[in-house]
C-alpha cells in the first residue's frame, strides 16, 4: 500500500486525533477544520485517542472512522460522522500526511499533560516523518499556563506560581491591587477565583479549593479584562485570516463572573485587532514557531496574553458567524500549503540506530 505522502499534488490524507469522535458537534472547530478539508477533496479520518495502538514495528495504529459521500455543511458531515453507519477501520496512521493532534487532555485525565497518550503516539508517528500538528514535544512544554514565563514580560501579567499559602499572600501584598487564583494546570474556567485588592476574608479557603488540584497560579488582574478578552486564532505563527478577516473575536464575561469562557455564559462581540495587539501576536512568533505550535488560541486583554491554548483551541464557529467567512476553508488551504512545501524539502527518515546497553 503507498503511503499517502507518496502523491501530495492530488489530496492530502489527514487525521484529527480526538478526545472521542462519537460526541464531536458541528459546532466544534475540529469539526469546521475537518469538513473543510472534506469539501477540498482530502481524505478526511477521526480517531479517538483510546482507539490508539503502537505495534513493534513503529506503526501506529487507529480505529478511524470515515465519512462517506460528499456532505453538504458542517451539521450533515457531523451527522454522518457520529452516526452508527459510519465506516470504521482499523489503519496504520504513519500512512497519513498530516495528524492533526485536536484532544484536549485535560478533559479525560484531570492533570491533564501529566499523561497524554497522544503526545506519545505523535512522538512516534513524527520520527516516522509523519507531519504531526502541533508538534508533540512542543505540546509537552507549552501545555503548562507556565509556558507564559518565557515570553518577553511586557506582554505578561505579573503572576505567581507556588504551592505555597505564604507566598501566595505575599504576592498579593506586593501586587496591592485585584488578581486571579487558578489551577496551573486548569481549563474551562475551572476553580478560577477572583480576589480583591485587599481581600483577606476567603482567601484561606480559595488557596486550598486551587492547591488541592497541585500548583496554583496567582495573576495579577488587568483592568482591560473589564471589558472581557479577545481570542485570536493562529496559524503558522501569524493570525488566521479570510479574506481581509482575522480570527479574532471578543469574548464578554457575565456580570456576576469574571470568565469570559463561551459555555460558562460569556458572549461573542466582533472586534478587530489593535496595532499592539498585533504586535504581541508578532513577538509571540518566533517561540511558537521553533515550538511546532502551528494551530493555537491566545487570549488577550489589553496588550498582554492570558493564555495560549494549545490542545483544541476553539471559536472558529464563533468568527464564522460574526463575520460571515470560512475559517476552517482559510485554515485548511494554509495547511495544504505547508504539506507542499514539506513535501518538496522533507528528506526521507534517516534509518533507525539502535545502541546496545
Amino acid at each position: 500500500m503507498a503511503s499517502g505522502r507518496d502523491n501530495l499534488a492530488a489530496a492530502m490524507r489527514i487525521c484529527f486525533v480526538v478526545n472521542s469522535v462519537r460526541t464531536q458537534r458541528p459546532t466544534y472547530t475540529t469539526a469546521h477544520l475537518a469538513f473543510a478539508a472534506h469539501r477540498r477533496g482530502h481524505d478526511v479520518a477521526l480517531v479517538s485517542v483510546d482507539d490508539l495502538s503502537h505495534g513493534g514495528e513503529r506503526i501506529v495504529f487507529g480505529d478511524i472512522v470515515r465519512v462517506s459521500g460528499k456532505q453538504p455543511d458542517a451539521t450533515a458531515f457531523v451527522r454522518a460522522l457520529v452516526g452508527s453507519s459510519a465506516p470504521c477501520e482499523h489503519a496504520r496512521l504513519n500512512d497519513f500526511d498530516v495528524i492533526f493532534l485536536r484532544n484536549n487532555p485535560h478533559v479525560t485525565s484531570g492533570a491533564g499533560i501529566r499523561f497524554n497518550p497522544a503526545i506519545e503516539f505523535g512522538r512516534r508517528l513524527k520520527q516516522e516523518g509523519v507531519m504531526v500538528v502541533n508538534d508533540p514535544d512542543g505540546l509537552l512544554r507549552a501545555g503548562s499556563k507556565m509556558y507564559l514565563a518565557g515570553f518577553p514580560v511586557e506582554i505578561r501579567p505579573r503572576t505567581l506560581t507556588t504551592r505555597s499559602p505564604e507566598r501566595v499572600r505575599a504576592f498579593l501584598r506586593e501586587l496591592d491591587g485585584p488578581a486571579v487564583i487558578k489551577p496551573l494546570y486548569g481549563y474551562g474556567g475551572q476553580n478560577v477565583f477572583f480576589v480583591a485588592r485587599g481581600e483577606t476574608a476567603n482567601l484561606a479557603q480559595i488557596i486550598s479549593a486551587v492547591q488541592s488540584e497541585g500548583y496554583l497560579i496567582v495573576q495579577e488582574y488587568l483592568p482591560a479584562a473589564e471589558k472581557g478578552d479577545k481570542r485570536v486564532l493562529m496559524v503558522g505563527g501569524v493570525p488566521l485570516q479570510a479574506g481581509e478577516r482575522v480570527a479574532a473575536y471578543r469574548r464578554v464575561h457575565p456580570k456576576d463572573d469574571l470568565r469570559n469562557n463561551m459555555h460558562l455564559g460569556a458572549v461573542r462581540r466582533a472586534c478587530k485587532l489593535s496595532t499592539r495587539e498585533r504586535g504581541v501576536c508578532e513577538l509571540i512568533r518566533p517561540r511558537l514557531i521553533a515550538d511546532g505550535l502551528y494551530f493555537v488560541g491566545v487570549d488577550i486583554a489589553g496588550d498582554k496574553i492570558l493564555e495560549i491554548n494549545v490542545f483544541a483551541p476553539g471559536g472558529i464557529n464563533n468568527m464564522n458567524e460574526l463575520y460571515g467567512v470560512d475559517l476552517g476553508d482559510a485554515a485548511v488551504a494554509d495547511l495544504e500549503r505547508k504539506v507542499r512545501l514539506r513535501g518538496a524539502y522533507h528528506e526521507p527518515v534517516p534509518p533507525h540506530v539502535f545502541m546496545r546497553g
